[in-house]
């Protein structure tokens, strides 16, 4: 089993939120069921997996049941022995074909004679016919493609390795030079390869053979078309244009995607939905326009304003002809990076659940990413695919605004880490390899609740203002 960081947020969930059903979602084919299989496994003493993909008789049974009581009648029979608290694990997969589930969900968990964890495929657009969603009883978790991070453990990298790289970014002292060159070797290989559990296993069982490993992607890519095709209703051939327009659109000096390769004249509003579907379905990553780069960067979002990346860099590579990935492989400079390089950042932003947004301004120039960091501080983070990765205009002006309030920035490149200074502000040059560790410095969604543990409000006394 390829080691997933998020076996340590299930691990949370069965300790300190059982009491609340589980929900992984996450796009096609990144490993929801398998690891949820294996931590059933692991964990319980009793797994009982109901996939209503493949059994059409549970798929009819649990899709016309109408009452709680009813699925857990239909639960003991497939288990066939007792459901022991604390002990059983049930694993409805592909919940998406029988919504009803998540609506009893609630009620199943106040029952209590099992844990309940549920997956699916495409739930972001499929669950919208749920009649009543069950508020407080359940946690969702996002999963996303292998991170880096993860990528590496799948590689073997010795943790004393990452444990170096930890230290070079927490100290922001440059790495040795043989040792950065393997690292840097190594993120050229995930580019291709890129975080797709199917595709990393297929990469390690063939010795790294691009062949199979493009052909798998390929694959995928064609089972992400047929989705559209599938769930997207009489909108899919518009939704289907939009997916195999964005490696071209990456492709261009001004990755914003532009309306008008759709079709001239077209408006924003035409579209949105098209839009909001494949953002729904996990098949892309939406990085918004922020007009002012400050604090509560939400505000001033522009909608109508974004780039597209794919779910997966290693499919991206995959969209383009061979050569190309292996110009990457290789390092090759002939070849502008810079749109793979800012997907697999956004991707790893995507993977710590850090809201993706960039800084465009006619004058000032345009910034890749913004983050805000658990200081509260805005942090601008560049990405330089050439030689010149200390040439940045816009980064520049951004510092030198004294209203923006903006201290330190971030340019990521191939290059080994060092320090420089513009408009009297610290610029952290560090490699591509580190930017799982700049994605961590992104504020704490309110949702997880571990930055408030051990946070206790005093006492209000209103006794002085009794009558």
């Amino acid at each position: 089993m390829l080691k997933r960081s998020l076996y340590d947020a299930l691990l949370n969930w069965k300790a300190n939120n059982h009491q609340k059903a589980l929900m992984v979602d996450g796009p096609r084919q990144v490993g929801k069921t398998f690891l949820l299989e294996e931590f059933g496994r692991r964990e319980y003493r009793d797994l009982v997996k109901i996939d209503f993909l493949v059994d059409e008789d549970a798929r009819r049974r649990f899709g016309s049941a109408q009452s709680a009581a009813r699925v857990i009648e239909l639960v003991s029979l497939i288990a066939g022995h007792e459901l022991v608290p604390g002990e059983t694990l049930v694993f409805f997969d592909e919940v998406q074909r029988a919504q009803n589930l998540v609506t009893f969900s609630k009620y199943l968990v106040i029952d209590g004679r099992f844990d309940l964890a549920m997956s699916g495929s495409m739930l972001g657009v499929e669950l919208g016919g749920v009649r009543s969603w069950p508020v407080g009883y359940l946690h969702t978790i996002d999963m996303a493609p292998l991170t880096f991070e993860e990528f590496c453990w799948a590689r073997g990298v010795p943790q004393s390795i990452l444990d170096q790289v930890r230290e070079g970014y927490e100290k922001k002292t440059p790495l040795d030079d043989s040792l950065h060159g393997l690292l840097i070797d190594l993120f050229r290989q995930y580019l291709v390869i890129g975080g797709m559990p199917e595709v990393v296993q297929k990469s390690l069982n063939t010795r790294n053979d691009l062949g199979v490993v493009r052909q798998v992607q390929a694959d995928l890519l064609g089972l992400y078309r047929e989705d559209i095709a599938q769930y997207a209703g009489n909108r899919s051939l518009q939704v289907k244009a939009i997916y195999d327009a964005i490696p071209t659109q990456l492709d261009k000096e001004n990755k914003r995607f532009q309306l008008k390769t759709l079709k001239d004249g077209a408006r924003f509003e035409r579209y949105a939905n098209d839009f909001a579907w494949l953002v729904a379905a996990r098949s892309v990553l939406r990085t918004v326009n922020v007009t002012e780069p400050k604090p509560m960067l939400a505000r001033t979002e522009e909608q109508g304003r974004f780039k597209l990346y794919l779910s997966d860099v290693g499919m991206l590579l995959a969209s383009y002809p061979a050569e190309v990935a292996m110009a990457a492989i290789s390092g090759e400079r002939s070849v502008n990076f810079g749109s793979v390089y800012e997907n697999v950042v956004a991707q790893e932003l995507a993977a710590l659940r850090s809201p993706l947004r960039y800084y465009h301004h006619s004058r000032k120039g345009e910034v890749d990413f913004l983050i805000e960091t658990r200081k509260g501080a805005v942090l601008p983070i560049e990405v330089k695919s050439g030689k010149d990765y200390k040439l940045h205009t816009a980064l520049n002006s951004l510092l030198g605004t004294d209203e923006y309030g903006i201290e330190e920035a971030v340019v990521l490149s191939e290059a080994n880490v060092s320090q420089g200074r513009r408009a009297g502000k610290t610029v952290h040059y560090l490699p591509l390899y580190m930017v799982g560790l700049v994605a961590a410095e992104a504020s704490t969604p309110v949702t997880d609740s571990d930055a408030l543990k051990g946070v206790r409000l005093d006492p209000i006394d209103f006794s002085g203002f009794s009558e």
